[in-house]
């Protein structure tokens, strides 16, 4: 597993994240993250770890000092600490209070889940009252020792004072600065060397001036007090740190909990902000060892060169996948994307792809590049099949193998019957994905079962396009290359003619097939098109007869409160007409009755009217407009964007024809000839995306050749929508946001073909 690590360049990937750290711990956390190959654990690591995005993208990721306190509590059992160290640790219980205030505010279950600090809280109030903010000893930290820094104070103010009268007289003319200098615990003058002429006192150092640091007899007993009451003094300072010391050392489980904490904290934090330079995965999970992601690229070329080529992977279907192409067109690297994502996913890293579905895998092996080992004398070849030896007898049904370019290093003939024996056994015992230059054996293996793809070639430019194409065997276009490349024009010339003469009757055929193959996947994908925009119409038409049926019941129910109250207030009236006894008003009150009744009543009926088609009527069918070709019975055939479409006359809407259905699509045609716009904002994104689908449509129909969709800024999910379906469709022929006077990035221009 350490070589596929290597080999996939798993440190790299973890250095991209090491750039977004604040803390050790966090670094701490990053060196000792390696992928765990649980499926389950993957899934519960993925949710924390959105629940966490999620919070940060509202509020913001939380900043955190790089305060190390490990080696603190390393030393706090070697001896006393001094007041900055302790201040450390205060500064540290300080730095988690604050944190936990701002999670506590912005992601209260997650942090109560995940993070949870125990803040030794005693610990901080003893390190704050004895500790002042620049990392000294409080005057305050005892009553003792408040009373000995008085008493200092109180002496050396005398001493200052005394010194001063020196200095003022008779000492002044002896004097070599009017500085008074603390010398081993003793204050004295700087004095000339013919002091003692003028002042009585004692050399306690000698400066480098020439002069001599004096005790004058003066301040000698005043100088011998304050050196008592300073040794006082560092006794108390002693005691009060050690006994902070003691604290930390009891407190040292919590504080090493709280540090793996704030490690794991500042690792999401630094995954969050590696994440935004990724497009956003839709990632799902799958109980088959099977892998499937869309634009998918491999991180570390992402971050160099921000152009990378996405591709697609599909081993969903299949898991024995051939890759075929030309020499640096792609192959190795689309090996090292596939084995990126699997360690990405069971590493808890965000994925480079914008759809992911990630199976259950226990291990990959990578079995790529050239491995030759000078020291164990092992050729290429011979390191290659070493490398395969131990990792097949790893692998289980659900590890993914890489293999590239199995069997070179050794005589064609040779290279390629032990390619085909490796890839076939290890595909018949896990999935597989394995690159080759043998054609012939891509085709026999397509013809076994294996799913086939090729990266392009531009022959033209003689350049490889990074485009992956499945269901398609490539060349590897050495000759092309060798063109490339300035190699004499006799030898490139004898290349070609060989190749001919070798490979003629092979090629025909293999040009023959593939034109077939090419033919078969057009048709697929067509029919593909075809059944997905069928299955569209057909939940159109249930969401449509869901709607009606749905709007009926509230109708009915409408028409029953109605009913409801028109026999209360029959009821009333005929009360109070009773009451009076006038019969004659009584009878004409109810002729009025029934007429209301009559009113509501023919009103439904009215409803129940069937319309009227006839062949040539314009109508709407689930949103789409067309014409009435034929009508039998209580069917019709209609005509809608050149197909036949049969169904019920009562779930057809006739309009006129040059109506426009507004029901569904807010369309504003201010500029009838060019400019049309389709407001979807405050839709939920299902409905919006109908919305969308018919609005093209009804332009295509019209020819219309530009309009503006209106979809907002928001948190973006109209706005993606909108973009991503508009790539997907066929009508459309580009698209870009709206200049700044007409939405700006709030709209998006589409042009039709």
């Amino acid at each position: 597993m350490k070589d596929t690590l290597q080999t996939l360049q798993y440190d790299k990937l973890k250095e991209l994240i090491s750039k977004h750290l604040q803390t050790e711990y966090g670094k701490e956390e990053l060196d000792n993250l390696k992928p765990v190959f649980d499926i389950e654990r993957a899934k519960r690591g993925f949710e924390v770890l959105m629940r966490f995005f999620e919070c940060f993208s509202k509020h913001s990721p939380p900043q955190m000092e790089n305060i190390h306190i490990n080696p603190i509590i390393e030393a706090s059992y070697r001896g006393m600490l001094d007041e900055k160290e302790l201040k450390v640790i205060g500064n540290f219980i300080s730095l988690l209070v604050s944190l936990k205030d701002e999670l506590s505010q912005t992601c209260p279950d997650i942090y109560k889940e995940h993070i949870g600090f125990d803040i030794p809280y005693g610990l901080a109030d003893d390190i704050n009252r004895s500790i002042d903010d620049y990392g000294l000893l409080k005057d305050s930290a005892t009553a003792h020792l408040f009373e000995i820094r008085q008493q200092k104070q109180q002496i050396s103010q005398n001493i200052i004072r005394i010194l001063k009268n020196i200095m003022h007289g008779r000492g002044k003319d002896v004097l070599m600065d009017t500085a008074i200098f603390l010398k081993r615990s003793r204050y004295t003058l700087l004095l000339k060397p013919n002091y003692k002429e003028y002042i009585s006192g004692r050399i306690i150092d000698i400066g480098k001036s020439g002069g001599f640091f004096v005790e004058p007899d003066a301040v000698f007993k005043e100088n011998s007090l304050l050196e008592d009451v300073m040794a006082k003094e560092e006794a108390e300072r002693r005691r009060i740190l050690t006994d902070l010391t003691n604290k930390v050392r009891d407190n040292e489980n919590r504080l090493r909990f709280n540090a793996k904490k704030l490690g794991i904290l500042d690792l999401i934090t630094a995954k969050y902000h590696y994440s935004k330079g990724l497009p956003e995965c839709e990632l799902s999970f799958s109980s088959s060892p099977i892998i499937e992601a869309k634009n998918a690229k491999h991180p570390l070329l992402a971050s160099i060169n921000s152009k990378t080529k996405a591709v697609d992977i599909d081993m969903q279907s299949n898991r024995k996948l051939i890759i075929t192409g030309p020499n640096t067109g792609g192959k190795t690297v689309f090996l090292k994307t596939i084995g990126m994502l699997i360690l990405s996913v069971y590493s808890i890293i965000p994925p480079y792809a914008e759809q992911l579905t990630m199976g259950k895998f226990d291990n990959v092996f990578a079995i790529i590049g050239d491995q030759q080992d000078i020291f164990e004398s092992l050729s290429g070849f011979s390191s290659k099949i070493v490398a395969f030896r131990e990792a097949y007898k790893g692998a289980t049904q659900n590890t993914m193998m890489l293999i590239d370019e199995i069997g070179s290093g050794t005589s064609p003939d040779e290279g390629e019957a032990v390619a085909y024996s490796i890839i076939k056994n290890t595909a018949n015992k896990c999935p597989v994905c394995a690159t080759t230059h043998y054609k012939k054996l891509a085709y026999l293996l397509q013809s076994e079962g294996f799913r086939v793809a090729a990266f392009e070639f531009d022959t033209k430019t003689l350049k490889p396009t990074y485009n992956l194409i499945y269901d398609r065997i490539g060349k590897s276009y050495g000759i092309d290359i060798l063109k490339t490349l300035n190699i004499d024009e006799n030898i490139v010339q004898q290349a070609e003619e060989f190749y001919s003469n070798q490979s003629s009757t092979f090629s025909r055929l293999e040009s023959q097939l593939q034109k077939t193959i090419e033919h078969y996947t057009k048709a697929t994908k067509a029919l593909s098109k075809t059944k997905e925009k069928y299955i569209k119409l057909i939940e159109n038409e249930k969401r449509e007869k869901e709607r009606l049926i749905q709007q009926l019941k509230e109708e009915q129910k409408q028409k029953q409160r109605e009913y409801e109250q028109l026999l209360s207030s029959l009821k009333d009236e005929i009360a109070q007409l009773l009451k009076t006894k006038n019969i004659s008003k009584a009878h004409k009150r109810i002729n009025q009755i029934r007429e209301r009744s009559k009113a509501v009543f023919d009103e439904q009926e009215e409803e129940k009217k069937q319309v009227s088609f006839n062949i040539g009527d314009t109508v709407i069918f689930n949103g789409l407009k067309g014409k009435i070709t034929s009508i039998k019975g209580d069917k019709a055939t209609l005509q809608i964007e050149g197909k036949l479409i049969n169904t019920q006359l009562s779930r057809l809407q006739k309009i006129e024809d040059k109506a426009t259905d507004e029901r569904d699509i807010k369309i504003n045609t201010k500029s009838p000839d060019t400019k049309l716009e389709l407001n979807i904002i405050g839709k939920r994104r299902d409905e919006a995306y109908f919305e969308l689908l018919r609005f093209i449509d009804s332009l295509t129909i019209q020819s219309v050749k530009s309009a503006r969709i209106v979809h907002g800024i928001g948190s973006g999910i109209l706005k993606d929508m909108v973009r991503e379906t508009l790539k997907q469709l066929p009508q459309v022929n580009r698209f870009y946001p709206a200049p700044p006077q007409e939405g700006g990035d709030g709209a998006t221009i589409v042009e039709l073909k």
